[in-house]
């Protein structure tokens, strides 16, 4: 685990920088303490979301990308 300091800028955001590159949202989490974790998250195109609601699809999908790489 890396640990760094980020301080607010004048209008109080914090810059990810590389930290958010190929992130396309972040789920926020604050816990009592005022601690906040982020979760990155990659979001995938609408047309395509139907291959991870399909167990079967995605299962072949995840082989024929195997065979790809062994190939």
């Amino acid at each position: 685990m890396t640990e760094f300091m980020l301080r607010p800028d004048a209008k109080e955001r914090v810059s990810l920088g590389e930290l958010a590159k190929g992130v396309s949202s972040y789920k926020v989490t604050q816990g009592d303490n005022g601690q906040v974790t982020l979760t990155p998250y990659t979001e995938i195109p609408y047309a395509e979301k139907w291959i991870f609601e399909n167990p079967e699809v995605l299962e072949e999908f995840k082989k024929h990308l195997e065979q790809k790489q062994t190939a």
